[in-house]
Parts: structure tokens; C-alpha cells; sequence
């Protein structure tokens, strides 16, 4: 084999470890984070530390902006689609005509 196709083999195809964690683990990873905030917060339930947390959250202005971004969704970004250069607008390509 020549080092052009190791290059090749080297790349895409499935890998080991690659791809989403599976479900269990999320969960796992879930389970430990609300045990550690019940343990912080002295608190008894699930629903007792989230709502905590959220409160900590609210405290710091990133904190409201991340809830409400997960409560309401974040903005639509609009992007600037006019490019002009030396009086050339690049939407006089793709204009489509109209009388047709």
C-alpha cells in the first residue's frame, strides 16, 4: 500500500467511539448530575433541584438569557444578502424573469 491510500483509509468510514452516546449513558449522566445538585441544593426531589438550579441560573444575566433561549427558543438570525461591487449587484443573476 502506498501512503496515498493509507491518506484515504485514514478518513471517513466508522471509527471507534464515534457517534451519539447511547441512551443509557445520557441517562447515566442525567441521574448523576440531578444526585449532585439534590446533595448541593438539600433538597429531597428531582423536580426541587431543577427548579433550584433554575433559580441560580436566573441569577446572572447568561443564566436568564440561556433560559429563556430553552423556554422560547433563540432568535432568528437574519443574514445581509445584497453584495454590490463597483455597481454590480450579484442579485441581477438570479433574477428570474416575470413576464414569461
Amino acid at each position: 500500500m502506498d501512503q496515498g491510500e493509507e491518506v484515504k483509509k485514514a478518513r471517513g468510514g466508522a471509527r471507534a467511539n464515534a457517534g451519539r452516546k447511547t441512551v443509557a449513558s445520557e441517562q447515566r449522566v442525567n441521574d448523576i448530575f440531578l444526585s449532585a445538585l439534590k446533595s448541593l441544593k438539600s433538597v429531597d426531589t428531582d423536580d426541587e433541584a431543577k427548579i433550584e438550579f433554575a433559580k441560580d441560573l436566573y441569577n446572572s444575566q447568561r443564566g436568564q438569557i440561556f433560559i429563556a433561549e430553552h423556554l422560547f427558543g433563540k432568535p432568528k438570525e437574519t443574514v445581509e444578502t445584497t453584495h454590490n461591487i463597483n455597481n454590480f449587484d450579484i442579485k441581477e443573476l438570479f433574477t428570474i424573469d416575470k413576464d414569461k
